[in-house]
């Protein structure tokens, strides 16, 4: 399986990639080492980044037509890496790379305990400069929490079980729907005539981070905002509903949703106001 970094939340450890007493990553035959050496000092680039938390900086080595899909992906806690082989194509002007990471998953008797993951990336030449790029019809499955995942969603690759003994453990059955985030109210009243504010808890009871966006009603004294975008595994989002006091009424209900990308689970909150 491909990482396209669910990248993405999140700071790495300093841990550098092979050291030079390691025997080097390997190659497909026949690389020419100018462009091998190119490849390795982009990716290399590009994981560094990501171990630093400098997502802006890795978004220049995104290609073009994978820039919003990275952009909108949340990033991931990566403390180390290694590029382990690389295999070209298309005359040396793609690439596939696979590199051993360092990462925390959010699997239960595992947190906080970073474990070795083995990911694939895809790299092209764009513009003279090797670029990291996603396939949509090879690595974006049908199923939003299928095994690909935009580059802050980072998933294992597969192997045979037991490989080098890197795989991590199997999600445990009981986990809740990933589908799905839970609210603490759907509906909130306010008053009409001083100002007035409520706060709906938006909760995140799955193993994976879920990236929020939420609707203005666009009514004028009424104003609306999340806490923060990305929710990550069973921690919540805030959504603030404030008024001015001078709020024009309407015969229709306000309703603000809240959406889950990726998933499109909608979460409609209902606003009503009394003096």
């Amino acid at each position: 399986m491909l990482l396209i970094t669910l990248a993405a939340a999140a700071t790495f450890g300093q841990t550098p990639p092979a050291t030079p007493e390691k025997a080097p990553p390997k190659s497909s035959p026949n690389a020419p080492p100018e462009v091998d050496a190119a490849l390795r000092a982009r990716v290399t680039q590009f994981y560094q980044f990501e171990v630093d938390g400098k997502f802006n900086q890795a978004l220049q080595l995104v290609a073009e037509d994978t820039k919003d899909l990275f952009v909108g992906s949340s990033k991931p806690a990566y403390h180390s890496f290694e590029i382990k082989s690389i295999q070209y194509s298309d005359d040396f002007t793609k690439a596939e790379v696979l590199a051993l990471v360092t990462r925390l998953l959010p699997i239960q008797g595992f947190m906080g305990r970073p474990l070795p993951t083995k990911m694939t990336s895809r790299w092209k030449l764009e513009n003279g400069q090797w670029c990291y790029y996603v396939d949509p019809q090879r690595d974006l499955p049908a199923n939003p929490f299928g095994p690909l995942a935009p580059p802050g969603m980072a998933i294992p690759t597969g192997g045979p079980p037991g490989a080098s003994g890197l795989q991590p453990p199997p999600l445990p059955s009981n986990l809740p729907n990933p589908r799905t985030l839970i609210v603490d109210k759907s509906s909130v009243q306010l008053k009409s005539s001083a100002p007035s504010a409520e706060q709906v808890a938006i909760s995140n009871p799955s193993p994976w981070p879920a990236v929020l966006t939420v609707s203005d009603p666009g009514v004028a004294g009424l104003t609306v905002k999340l806490d923060h975008l990305t929710v990550e595994p069973r921690e919540k989002a805030i959504l603030s509903i404030r008024s001015s006091g001078n709020v024009q009424m309407s015969n229709s209900p306000i309703t603000i949703v809240v959406t889950v990308q990726r998933t499109n689970q909608t979460i409609p909150i209902n606003v009503s106001f009394t003096n």
